[in-house]
């Protein structure tokens, strides 16, 4: 056991233990006097199933993993497909299977099984002989399953697989011809879903975005009454289990979607900034892995490793600022959830493999 603890990369696991503590506070204090009083010991056992896995996934070669990408993804597209038709159907969408009374979302370990796929697949390919059908191949692994999650429905998961097509431009070496392709086609595939895909009630959110006075009583409530909390806390927040819009129960979903806003609340503004700035060394030892990585494929995956964890940050920060349209996409150590935090323990196993492989070369 302790030649696999020697595997774990000391600069990302601390800042990956503090994260993981100040979300389980923050969750005790979310669910405290609710149904949800035990939510935080609960995710506690994620936290540690989680890190049992990505210290067993750490002293893996990283190569190993990547050469069964293929029939994961496969299997990936597979379970996708079965819970549309045999999944649990929780307000009003099918995102889950039921195993012994635990819910699993196929959806969560699918981008990173995807991320896993098209770096293996550009990975193994000088970029001088990657032509622009190899890419647009590599688009369309990514398309296929966005569209299965869209189905469900789920926008905000759909659009956390985004951030796997930075690889193209970044395959090509971000020559502005493929940067200028990449925004063109995720400007087009926006307005086609506008029109074709998006349900009303998406529609509605991106409106109540724009004009968040429009309906505070009914979609903009939530929003709102998560400013309100951020607003409240100040600079220095109001303490631990103190949050007026918490403890009265007025931040709604404040366990998943809006954990961060219960942080904001009672944390303050130095509290927000500690804790964006832990996810910022975060960050930065995932693009310093990339850096380091032996083969492209696994600075492909570091890289998007990256890129999916940063995009998770903007967006959940940014819906309970009111800065962005609410996706329901959740704050990675923050937010409650089994299928994402394990997702996220994998990934990040995975990249500690690499880490530990570059050291000992």
């Amino acid at each position: 056991m302790r030649a696999r603890l020697r595997t774990l990369d000391p600069h990302l696991l601390w800042v990956l233990l503090a994260l993981m503590a100040l979300g389980t506070l923050t969750l005790y204090s979310a669910g405290r006097n609710t149904p949800q009083a035990g939510i935080w010991l609960k995710q506690g056992l994620w936290n540690l199933l989680g890190l049992t896995l990505m210290v067993l996934l750490a002293a893996v070669d990283p190569r190993r993993i990547l050469r069964i990408s293929f029939p994961a993804y496969l299997l990936g597209l597979v379970a996708l497909a079965a819970v549309l038709v045999v999944g649990r159907k929780i307000g009003g969408a099918t995102r889950w299977f039921v195993f012994a009374g635990q819910t699993f979302q196929p959806s969560e370990l699918m981008k990173w099984i995807t991320l896993l796929y098209v770096s293996y697949r550009l990975g193994t390919r000088a970029p001088e002989t990657v032509g622009r059908w190899e890419l647009l191949g590599s688009a369309g692994l990514v398309a296929f399953p966005m569209l299965l999650v869209l189905k469900q429905p789920d926008l905000g998961m759909a659009l956390s697989f985004l951030p796997i097509l930075l690889l193209i431009p970044l395959m090509k070496g971000l020559k502005w011809r493929w940067v200028l392709l990449l925004v063109v086609g995720v400007s087009v595939g926006g307005v086609f879903g506008w029109r074709h895909v998006l349900k009303p009630y998406q529609k509605q959110r991106v409106m109540i975005f724009l004009d968040p006075s429009a309906d505070l009583q009914g979609k903009g409530y939530q929003v709102n009454q998560s400013r309100i909390a951020i607003g409240s806390g100040g600079l220095f927040g109001k303490g631990f289990t103190s949050g007026s819009q918490t403890q009265l129960n007025f931040l709604p979903v404040k366990t998943t979607d809006f954990a961060f806003s219960v942080w904001a609340e009672e944390r303050g503004f130095l509290g927000v900034l500690f804790v964006l700035g832990l996810f910022g060394l975060l960050l930065t030892r995932l693009l310093d892995a990339a850096s380091q990585a032996r083969t492209s494929a696994e600075a492909y995956f570091c890289a998007g490793a990256a890129a999916i964890f940063a995009m998770h940050l903007m967006v959940n920060v940014g819906m309970v600022a009111g800065a962005l349209p609410n996706k329901g996409m959740v704050l990675p150590f923050f937010s409650a959830g089994g299928s994402s935090t394990l997702s996220f323990f994998l990934a990040l196993g995975l990249v500690m493999g690499v880490l530990h492989r570059a050291k000992v070369k």
